[in-house]
């Protein structure tokens, strides 16, 4: 019955994974830049918060400020190397105020709506099944809910298995970090960031040519399993180290740093 009761959840929810992604408007404000998506995403974000809420979902407990300490503040340097691989990246084209405003405030919007419908709401669902099968599901959730991209008929089947499993790993990694932080707006901010290309980024015209990729079996499957590695080993050595199992280089630097006695080392959580 437990299991029939997981596999009814997972397929409610997996509905609702591509049903959110369509849940915004596209024409109501001309004018403003990224103001339709940001209003959309931000309307999307209160429907699944008051639902997590109403619901008394077990990750409600996230929603607060991150507990600093040596272990959240190795998550928070962790996360920023990716942050700062992706603005380094970017173009980062010149904008108007009123457009570098805007974009920001609507890379926050993604954030937040992305965030609180697969980490507050579809991981709190399916925390009583336990912690690890809330981390993998939401986060397999996550993924197929980038499938709404591909949904035009020329879309390209390796391509979207591709854009699916790196955001799968990168739930699991976002889901360690919020764990380990204490805190869903940790997640909130670094997803905003790590999709900063999306609105800083010089655009340029797709060129047809370049989606004639056609890989053989084995290289299209293997395709995106580096990126999917380093997301899911980043997350257990997260998860490890919020358990109080560091790795010995962690030991290492909190000792010649003094963040904790010789005599005590990391024996305890921080």
């Amino acid at each position: 019955m437990r299991n029939l009761r997981l596999g009814i959840t997972l397929i409610a929810l997996s509905v609702l994974t591509l049903v959110a992604g369509r849940l915004q408007p596209t024409s109501w404000f001309e004018d403003i830049p990224y103001a339709n998506s940001t209003f959309g995403n931000v309307v999307a974000g209160l429907l699944f918060y008051l639902a997590t809420y109403f619901l008394g979902l077990q990750s409600l407990a996230y929603f607060r400020l991150p507990r600093f300490s040596f272990k959240s503040l190795i998550a928070l340097f962790i996360a920023s190397i990716f942050i700062v691989g992706e603005i380094s990246s970017s173009d980062n084209v010149r904008m108007s105020t009123q457009e570098t405003v805007m974009g920001i405030i609507f890379l926050l919007s993604i954030g937040y709506s992305e965030e609180i419908f697969s980490r507050a709401f579809v991981f709190g669902s399916l925390y009583r099944f336990g912690r690890k099968r809330a981390i993998f599901f939401s986060s397999l959730g996550f993924g197929l809910m980038h499938l709404n991209r591909y949904w035009a008929s020329d879309w390209d089947p390796w391509l979207a298995y591709w854009h699916v499993m790196d955001t799968f790993g990168f739930g699991i990694f976002i889901c360690a970090l919020m764990i380990l932080t204490r805190s869903i707006w940790v997640g909130v901010i670094f997803h905003a960031l790590i999709d900063w290309s999306i609105v800083f980024d010089k655009y340029v015209p797709p060129n047809p040519k370049d989606n004639e990729w056609e890989p053989s079996l084995w290289e299209g499957l293997t395709s995106p399993l580096f990126n999917f590695a380093i997301f899911v080993g980043l997350a257990a050595m997260l998860l490890a180290i919020d358990r109080g199992s560091a790795p010995k280089w962690v030991k290492r630097v909190a000792l010649k740093w003094k963040l904790v006695e010789p005599d005590i080392g990391l024996a305890y959580p921080l």
